[in-house]
């Protein structure tokens, strides 16, 4: 059976402008390349992302903020200075949406990838480029069936709005890795940072240090990611985030090669198969030179396609020593989560 991947043209449409670092062409780039590689298309049939509707945008957003959204369009205003809201853009998150739906939808399949991962977005805010969070509605529909969600957030960048929208949950695991917020944006993200009320200890924050490698990266995921989902047994596995963990990436200052672009990939489909969990990939983000290069590699990896792609260069490997600061960090959150998890 193939794997469905949603798209749409108009996923074109969410553009921050000319000079904008997020390059709006990355999607229609992505599917190109997936056509062009015969072991990747013949594993994959591409579906149309429908526009979602008010109704499933406030599955999370509120009203009022969805009709914020709109009114800027309309003056070509700001949620912040780094997301401007352009002509056409509000409709293309809208698309990005649909797509996380109905990955949502069917996730009888074993994967189902959507270009998507918008987490900076919350209940009544946009920011960091993110207009409606696609990651967090599709988790709240598989919410609201009853199912258990671990939303695995890999972006170099904490997903802030995710982790807003479920800080008092339970029944969903909020877990990312993610590049030390003392150091980038959006300052969020620490290992004390376990949740609220219900939700403690259902936000699991792994902070990685400037030039982590794959080292480092199995290191943290390992000691403390895939025990704590093996223990929370999902019943979906979200897994978002796209290439800016590069070394190459432009606004961020990780070191992973394209093998831990498909090391990511590889892991949240391991995740999933250990809970017999559905697994929906989530890519949108990178910027740089790379971006659509790292998609083709999370893609292999979540897949687990036997696919001859180039690598220009090697950092680290799995199994060698991780960053002294690093294991100081990890011990320090396994002591915090220790009320909740057993490591």
């Amino acid at each position: 059976m193939k794997t469905p991947l949603y798209f749409h043209e108009d996923y074109g449409n969410y553009s921050f402008g000319r000079f904008h670092p997020f390059d709006a062409t990355r999607f229609s780039k992505y599917v190109e390349r997936v056509k062009d590689i015969d072991e990747m298309i013949s594993n994959i049939k591409i579906f149309e992302s429908p526009l979602a509707t008010d109704e499933e945008l406030e599955l999370v957003h509120s009203k009022e903020y969805i009709e914020k959204v709109y009114k800027m369009e309309e003056v070509d205003g700001n949620l912040t200075p780094d997301t401007p809201v352009k002509k056409k853009s509000p409709d293309a998150g809208r698309r990005i949406v649909g797509g996380s739906l109905e990955a949502a939808r069917h996730i009888d399949d074993d994967t189902i990838i959507n270009l998507g991962g918008l987490h900076h977005s919350g209940r009544d805010y946009g920011e960091g480029f993110c207009i409606f969070n696609d990651v967090a509605i599709a988790a709240q529909h598989l919410l609201d069936e009853e199912r258990k969600v671990c939303v695995f957030d890999t972006d170099a960048h904490q997903g802030n709005g995710t982790m807003d929208v479920f800080y008092d949950e339970s029944n969903l695991l909020f877990v990312s890795t993610h590049q030390d917020p003392s150091t980038l944006y959006p300052g969020e993200g620490y290992i004390d940072q376990i949740g609220r009320e219900a939700g403690k200890g259902y936000s699991v924050n792994i902070p990685m240090p400037r030039d982590s490698t794959i080292s480092d990266y199995h290191y943290a995921i390992e000691e403390v990611a895939k025990p704590v989902v093996d223990q929370f047994s999902p019943d979906v596995v979200i897994r978002n985030g796209g290439s800016d963990p590069l070394q190459s990436d432009t606004l961020t200052d990780l070191a992973l090669d394209l093998r831990g672009m498909e090391y990511l990939g590889k892991t949240a489909r391991e995740m999933a198969e250990e809970s017999g969990a559905g697994h929906i990939d989530l890519m949108l983000s990178g910027y740089g030179p790379q971006v659509v290069e790292g998609w083709l590699w999370m893609t292999k990896g979540a897949l687990d396609l036997n696919v001859d792609l180039q690598i220009d260069r090697k950092l680290g490997e799995i199994g060698k020593e991780p960053k002294k600061d690093l294991e100081k960090d990890m011990e320090e959150l396994q002591d915090i989560l220790s009320s909740y998890w057993d490591f």
